[in-house]
């Protein structure tokens, strides 16, 4: 950028010293005018003096006259001719009567009087127009001030802006690029581009763009365009771009201002946001938010088909309207301080459908918004229906409780044939041992049936089979909780029902004073679970030498694979069976 000459950035005064130099200038012209004024005029006088100092001796003080009327105006020196005139003629006058001049001296003192007033006069006329000049001067000083202060303004300004300023010449070339712009351009040496067609900087359609508005721009009119455009280092960048004429003098478009700023980031923002905004409109969930007072500003298309909720009307209703009347109450003195206590709450509720009234199952999620500051701005929400998934558990109870209902007809009748063909066949002891066993499988079955054959815990299913025996006030149970699927409850209530009845009839059970300890760990970092029965209290015990049925049951162990350790000490038998948790749960 171009400086004015003992103005401009790389004058070596400060910036300071060269406004009071603009603005003296005029002030030391002025005094070297009165200067040149009064020394001709001493210069006379005194001439007058060497030739009639006799006659005429107040000549010497033209000057001085002179240079009144130049510092003080016309009275001063006016004034200053009278007392000059009398002064010198009383001085001058007969040495017998000194206070009465002569008549040439008189005569002299008239004359002096009119020149000495003429002079006055033009000199007068010429402090007037040293005034008028001083002040002009002093005007153009200040405007000058004014100039290089306006001057180092801009060029600060120019300097500091991260838009990138060009002025180009009506073919569209470059002139001129701001310091502030050949950095974010990242343009290390200007005079290396300058010329260069402004157009040819971008890229695809920006190109078009930069033409179109360097056309409008000659013809006087603003123009404006976004496009995609490197930087000298090869890094791709998105400005928004204006472009307006710069007339001359005479009003014609000389030049032409383009100025863009970097807008990548706000673009990336925009993409994301609209990625977002696509999202949630597109999405089959029910998506809102509210501000804090419970004002509705936003629901998206699926949860207005949800709830039955004109578009239109979104704006008009509140939170809880959304609620049944039932559980109106509960969602604004519970859910809404959990959300703020706890950030989030999550589980099932009714909506109330706005045009029918019928209420609509669903899993909620509601969570606070909050602004850049941490600041609560209003709550968000994610609603999915829940309808289909309700009627499929109630249809999935139906048949449940149906296959239960077959499932106990089949083991009742499975124990009635039993105890009619094997009741002449086996001892009575065998045969309530076989009730039993099909009594726990009942129980484990009763257990799945209760959580819709997908899993039951441990320790229940573990109370369920010794409580049936009669024998839970003498067992312990402890362990964390674990679930059982439906492969491995079954075989579980059938080991578990084995070992207590040989505890009973063989073990610790068997007489008073006898306990069994039950108890359940993972191993293995989590990944393996361990069950051991140990007895104790009884009376000593050792291993069986046959092996019938219950034997084999006992060492097919929890999932029927195995993994059991049977310790026939005498004070009492300790069981240990091990299984992967992932297939106890599966």
């Amino acid at each position: 950028m171009k400086a004015v000459r003992g103005l401009g950035p790389d004058d070596p005064l400060p910036r300071e010293a060269r406004i009071a130099a603009a603005v003296m200038r005029p002030r030391f012209g002025m005094g070297l005018s009165v200067l040149m004024a009064v020394l001709p005029v001493s210069a006379i006088a005194a001439l007058f003096w060497a030739l009639f100092a006799t006659e005429a001796p107040w000549f010497v003080l033209l000057g001085l006259v002179v240079l009144i009327a130049l510092l003080l105006g016309t009275i001063p020196a006016s004034v200053a001719i009278g007392l000059s005139a009398v002064a010198v003629a009383l001085a001058g006058g007969d040495p017998a009567q000194s206070w009465a001049p002569t008549t040439a001296r008189w005569i002299a003192a008239g004359v002096f009087v009119l020149t000495a007033s003429g002079l006055v006069w033009i000199v007068a006329a010429l402090r007037a127009t040293l005034l008028r000049l001083d002040a002009m001067l002093a005007e153009q000083g200040r405007d000058r001030a004014q100039l290089a202060e306006r001057s180092a303004f801009l060029t600060s300004v120019l300097a500091s802006s991260t838009d990138c300023i060009k002025v180009l010449d009506l073919t569209g070339a470059l002139t001129f690029m701001s310091e502030g712009g050949q950095r974010v351009m990242e343009v290390s040496d200007f005079n290396a581009i300058a010329g260069c067609p402004w157009p040819d900087f971008w890229q695809g359609s920006g190109q078009a763009d930069a033409l179109a508005a360097i056309a409008a721009a000659r013809e006087g009119r603003s123009a404006g365009f976004i496009g995609e455009a490197a930087t000298m280092a090869g890094r791709l960048r998105w400005w928004h771009v204006a472009v307006s004429p710069i007339a001359g003098a005479d009003g014609q478009v000389e030049r032409i201002l383009s100025v863009s700023r970097d807008i990548t980031a706000l673009r990336e923002s925009e993409e994301t946001t609209g990625y977002y905004a696509r999202l949630i409109e597109n999405s089959s969930d029910f998506i809102g938010m509210a501000r804090v007072n419970g004002r509705v500003f936003f629901l998206n298309p699926a949860g207005c088909r949800l709830v039955g909720l004109d578009a239109t009307a979104v704006t008009s209703v509140r939170m809880g309207d959304f609620c049944t009347p039932e559980q109106r109450a509960e969602f604004e003195e519970v859910i809404i301080p959990a959300v703020r206590r706890d950030g989030s709450w999550s589980g099932e509720r009714l909506l109330r459908h706005f045009v029918t009234g019928e209420p609509i199952p669903v899993l909620s999620t509601m969570f606070p918004v909050r602004d850049s500051g941490g600041r609560l701005i209003g709550y968000g929400t994610v609603i999915r229906d829940f309808r289909e998934r309700k009627a499929a558990e109630e249809r999935q109870a139906i048949v449940n409780g149906e296959i239960a209902h077959r499932l106990k007809n089949t083991l009742a009748m499975v124990q009635s044939i039993a105890t009619m063909t094997l009741r002449r066949t086996l001892p009575p002891d065998e045969l309530a041992r076989f009730d039993e066993r099909l009594q726990a499988l009942a129980c484990s079955h009763d257990l799945l049936h209760r959580s819709s054959w997908h899993a039951t815990d441990l320790e229940e299913l573990a109370r369920g089979v010794l409580d049936n025996l009669g024998l839970l006030p003498c067992c312990h149970l402890s362990g964390p909780a674990v679930r059982l699927g439906a492969r491995a409850a079954m075989p579980t209530a059938l080991l578990l029902h084995e070992l207590a009845t040989n505890a009973l009839k063989h073990g610790a059970l068997s007489q008073a004073g006898g306990e069994v300890d039950l108890g359940w760990r993972r191993e293995s970092e989590g990944d393996e679970l361990v069950l051991d029965w140990v007895e104790r209290g009884g009376p000593a015990v050792s291993a069986p030498r046959g092996r019938g049925f219950g034997s084999r049951l006992v060492s097919m162990g929890l999932l029927g694979k195995g993994g059991t350790t049977l310790d026939w000490a005498p004070s009492g038998l300790h069981a240990s069976f091990r299984a992967e948790l992932a297939e106890i749960e599966g």
